[in-house]
């Protein structure tokens, strides 16, 4: 494996507002990762997902700045020339899925209207992003 399983990534990232942007703070920073290591037009996929998940993380640091303070920001770091990118693509694709499931844990807690039709649209869209990865480059 080339880079930390997404289930120790999950564990380090805490959990609530800073915990979910620290997954998607991670699985943000993997995508472009895997971009410098891909084809052009899976690299090109690989941006639209990574752009998705900048915009999320953007979202929390805004809407929650105090909380996203405390956060962890890991940064997994480029894929090693023989990196493999099935292993790599799987670790953003579960780093994803955390983010999802983290979306559904805030859900049930939170009671602000704003936020909870934040955290539908960004669930929604979290779930397309995992679909163009696993999708990336097939045309």
């Amino acid at each position: 494996m080339c880079w930390p399983t997404a289930g120790t990534v999950d564990a380090a990232a805490g959990q609530g507002w800073p915990g979910l942007w620290s997954v998607l703070f991670t699985a943000e920073r993997a995508v472009m990762a895997l971009v410098q290591a891909t084809s052009f037009a899976e690299g090109l996929d690989l941006i639209w997902l990574a752009e998705d998940l900048t915009d999320a993380c953007e979202d929390i640091r805004v809407r929650h700045p105090g909380e996203v303070s405390d956060a962890t920001a890991a940064d997994l770091g480029p894929l090693p020339a023989d990196g493999d990118l099935d292993s790599a693509r799987q670790t953003v694709a579960h780093l994803i899925a955390s983010a999802i499931r983290r979306i559904d844990e805030l859900s049930v807690v939170t009671t602000d209207p704003s936020a909870l039709l934040w955290l539908a649209g960004s669930g929604t869209s979290l779930f397309a992003a995992r679909t163009r990865l696993v999708t990336a480059g097939v045309r």
